[in-house]
């Protein structure tokens, strides 16, 4: 890691800092304050009264509210401060039921709230020695209701709380003389052996571990927050923070000293930049991590950055890469509650993404289209939908989106456009007349064959009709991102045939007695049946131009006829042949002898090695009596509690989006 220094010309010893509404934010003491950048190098100041806190040392942000902390200013009263805007602050008062004022060590959104944390201990005159601790936690959404839960611990040892964190379920504070506290309602709290009696100061929870930092170089580790090892730092210095992202931890303390591990196990140290100094605030967002620190001789507080822009790498286990709309990697997901990916042939995928909403998380998936891209899939995700649920007890950060392609629903054909040849190059035509998606977009060049086509078109939403070109030719779509040229690029793909009549391709048959499928579920409907087409195209009565279109013979019951009203087609300039294709064409796409789709339970081992999205392959299903050949038209992926299940679609589905016509 590369590491940065640079001088903010705020005046003060760093602390707490965040990312919030597209600018970094830190608190800072000595003087009271607040400062911003949205660049890291232009930085903007408030200052706050320092009667009422004397010390700012902890912010927070969430729930669209900047929380601030810290040592109190006050006799008798414990106070803390909200803002909407970062701009103007109003002074909060936590009802600690006491008449006296207690210092705030610590204030961090988890879980869909603000917990801040105070405490007091009671001792015995004569002896000195503390009877009991009492520790208070503040739970509050809106700075407004505030709900208090006192701890009570009986005996001498100091327990001082310095920090919070929250993972699986559970809510884990730390502190002096080795102390950690498990809670699953931030009430009923549990004493949990450290195995140290050292400080414990920081805690973070990343990659679906908690990692403490403290005195002496102390890490500890654990997945349930219960069972706790101890991991080498080769460092004595006093580690006031640590923090996850972009795949890695990090921590920061005395000395000038930086940690960082990838699994939390395994530390090694960063080169120091800066001696004598203090290590306080530590944050990763927007492909940064930050730390503050302790003054300068010039009296400005200093911050440590380095850009990460990993690779994306291969990972054990499943990982998502966000990246912002120019390409640029902004971090990791590798540990999440769900994803749905549903894959499709004609038409823009879609998935939904549901993550615990922990700090990392939240920077990179808080904002609208942001790209998640999966390592092995050619498709990429874009982000329209953010949701954030809270039951009660649990709270889950939730996103979804369309694939890339459906990038094209924002453009529409502005002009009339007459084409002939086949559907590739229609498809680019399209997209050659609409404004650019990007100014780093490009169609890729392609030897694949595709069906003929006559049309004409205007005023035209550009993705609905790149949609029905493609059931139209049997071809498949998608805008696929290039991360190392920067660009997005759209290209056709068509699936291969995998059925037992050919001899080409690896033959693949979905069968129940195989075991390579199971929970079938099979649909055929008539609904949209039609084997008639009349189109009308321009003129009136005895003038107007028709076209019949038939497949087959039918007649009786079997002749489904349907009129196809088509005089918004102009035969302008074109030829009597010409205009007359394009009103065939109108008719073929009416034409259907119905729908029909098998949808099955498959074996994940298969799926992207012995078949894909877009195969013809051979089913037999044997509970339905369905033997047939079909195309692969979907694929729907569900990762959940680390089960993967897959379940392809075959044949044609009935449209979900758009009417044909």
């Amino acid at each position: 890691m590369k590491w940065e220094y640079r001088d903010t010309n705020i005046p003060g010893n760093g602390k707490d800092i965040i990312y919030a509404e597209g600018k970094f934010w830190f608190a800072h003491s000595s003087p009271c304050g607040i400062a911003y950048s949205d660049d890291l190098i232009n930085w903007h100041d408030y200052n706050f009264d320092a009667d009422k806190i004397s010390s700012t040392e902890n912010l927070a942000y969430g729930n669209d509210l900047f929380v601030v902390s810290g040592n109190s200013g006050s006799t008798d009263k414990t106070y803390f401060l909200v803002s909407k805007d970062g701009a103007e602050w109003e002074y909060k008062i936590l009802d600690t039921g006491e008449n006296f004022s207690m210092n705030s060590n610590t204030c961090k959104f988890v879980n869909n709230r603000f917990v801040l944390i105070t405490g007091y201990y009671n001792y015995n005159i004569s002896t000195g020695i503390r009877n009991y601790t009492v520790v208070q936690f503040f739970e509050t959404i809106n700075g407004d209701e505030i709900i208090r839960h006192d701890f009570k611990h009986v005996g001498p040892e100091n327990m001082s709380i310095m920090d919070i964190a929250y993972g699986n379920g559970k809510y884990v504070a730390v502190g002096s003389t080795g102390t950690i506290l498990i809670s699953s309602d931030l009430d009923n709290w549990k004493v949990i052996d450290a195995g140290t009696t050292k400080k414990l100061v920081g805690i973070t929870f990343g990659r679906n571990l908690f990692v403490i930092t403290g005195a002496d170089g102390i890490i500890l580790t654990s997945k349930d927050g219960v069972n706790w090892t101890k991991q080498t730092s080769n460092t004595n210095s006093y580690l006031i923070r640590s923090r996850y992202g972009n795949g890695m931890f990090v921590a920061a303390g005395y000395n000038g000293t930086i940690l960082s591990s990838l699994n939390g196990d395994e530390w090694q140290n960063e080169d120091k930049l800066l001696n004598n100094v203090i290590y306080y605030g530590l944050v990763f967002a927007n492909n940064y991590y930050v730390i503050t620190s302790s003054k300068l001789k010039n009296g400005n507080v200093p911050i440590m950055l380095c850009q990460v822009s990993r690779e994306v790498e291969y990972s054990e286990n499943e990982a998502l890469y966000v990246f912002d709309k120019n390409l640029e990697l902004l971090g990791v997901i590798d540990q999440f509650i769900s994803l749905r990916w549903r894959r499709k042939y004609y038409e823009s995928g879609e998935f939904e993404l549901v993550v615990a909403p922990y700090e990392n998380n939240l920077s990179l998936l808080f904002e609208k289209d942001r790209i998640i891209i999966r390592q092995d899939y050619t498709e990429a995700g874009i982000i329209d939908t953010v949701e954030l649920t809270d039951d009660g007890k649990n709270v889950q950060l939730s996103v979804s989106g369309k694939f890339l392609s459906y990038l094209t629903n924002r453009r529409i054909i502005k002009k009339t456009i007459n084409f002939k040849g086949n559907v590739i190059d229609a498809q680019k035509k399209l997209l050659s007349e609409v404004t650019p998606l990007s100014s780093e977009f490009e169609v890729e060049e392609t030897t694949l064959e595709s069906k003929l086509i006559e049309f004409q078109c205007s005023y035209k939403n550009l993705y609905k009709y790149l949609c029905k070109l493609s059931k139209y030719g049997n071809v498949g779509f998608r805008i696929v991102p290039n991360i190392q040229n920067k660009v997005f690029r759209f290209e056709n793909y068509v699936g291969l045939d995998r059925t037992s009549s050919q001899s080409i391709n690896e033959k693949y048959c979905f069968s129940t007695l195989r075991k390579n499928c199971e929970k079938s579920n099979y649909l055929s409907t008539s609904v949209n049946k039609c084997n008639y087409v009349l189109v009308g195209g321009v003129g009136e009565g005895s003038d107007r131009v028709l076209v019949e279109i038939k497949d087959g013979d039918a007649s009786g019951f079997d002749l489904v006829e349907v009129f196809v009203d088509a005089k918004n087609e102009s035969n302008t300039n074109l030829t009597s042949t010409e205009y007359k294709n394009i009103l065939t064409t109108k008719g073929e796409e009416k034409l259907s002898s119905g729908e029909e789709s098998i949808e099955v339970t498959a074996s994940g081992n298969d799926y992207k090695n012995k078949w894909d999205l877009g195969d013809i392959v051979d089913i037999e299903v044997e509970n339905c009596n369905v033997r047939q050949s079909l195309r692969i038209t979907e694929v729907e992926e569900v990762i959940e509690n680390g089960k993967r299940e897959i379940y392809p679609t075959f044949g044609q589905p009935l449209a979900e989006d758009f009417e044909l016509d």
